[in-house]
């Protein structure tokens, strides 16, 4: 896909994440670019740039999303990089992980998903611990286990729309979300780059850092090994 002159709707804008991406959208001469957040106060910085509009948008209020769509004429990419992590291990409190991550996401591609042009692009950002869990997060790793699944569901729905779904799985990104945690972490500026590469090169599944890239070969080659030394983050 060529990317430049494209229509780009990015939802958790405000965010470290997000923010490298309009940035990158910008550099691709973007036809216009929907920045979204549930506090719009958090974009004022965008205000009065060139080819940007700022719309409040809470993925997780049906209401929200529902007047959010109607402001929403046609789009080339939609980008659902809102997300949340409690950083919690498993317990019966799965409210906010996944109303964010998995109940959100699919409101707002419900919305849209026929509102993308031919040839467009619905990108997901997953992580790859959708692929597997890290206990410490349990209901993080669950959450985008489950936007994992919907994303192959959703690819195979819309495949004959000339829609593609890319599934983004990083690994840690040096954000807010990540403050505070000892662990190689990679600039979400490189994030944003891997993820337009491969959105313009029509891959499915985008892993943009060395940290996802490195799990996901320890997957193939001896899942249960790396089961048992991600279960070694919970204190017995």
């Amino acid at each position: 896909m060529n990317l430049s002159n494209k229509t780009i709707l990015i939802t958790g804008a405000n965010g470290g994440l997000g923010s490298a991406l309009v940035k990158y959208a910008q550099g691709l001469n973007a036809k216009k670019i929907y920045c979204t957040a549930r506090n719009t106060k958090s974009l004022e910085h965008l205000k009065n740039q060139k080819n940007i509009e700022i719309l409040e948008l809470d993925i997780t209020n049906k209401i929200s999303v529902e007047n959010f769509s109607m402001q929403i004429q046609n789009i080339d990419i939609l980008i659902n990089n809102a997300g949340f992590n409690s950083n919690q291990v498993l317990n019966d409190n799965i409210k906010t992980d996944f109303e964010v991550n998995v109940f959100g996401t699919l409101n707002i591609c419900e919305a849209l998903k026929n509102k993308i042009n031919k040839g467009g692009s619905i990108v997901n950002i997953t992580s790859i611990l959708a692929l597997i869990n890290l206990p410490i997060m349990a209901l993080y790793c669950a959450s985008k286990s489950a936007l994992h699944s919907i994303t192959q569901a959703l690819r195979a729905e819309l495949a004959n729309k000339e829609v593609y779904v890319h599934e983004i799985l990083p690994g840690p990104i040096d954000t807010a979300m990540t403050k505070g945690q000892e662990m190689p972490k990679t600039s979400p500026e490189e994030i944003a780059k891997a993820i337009f590469e491969g959105i313009e090169n029509k891959e499915e599944e985008i892993l943009p850092d060395e940290f996802s890239k490195e799990i996901y070969k320890k997957l193939l080659t001896n899942p249960k090994a790396l089961e048992k030394e991600f279960a070694l983050s919970v204190k017995q």
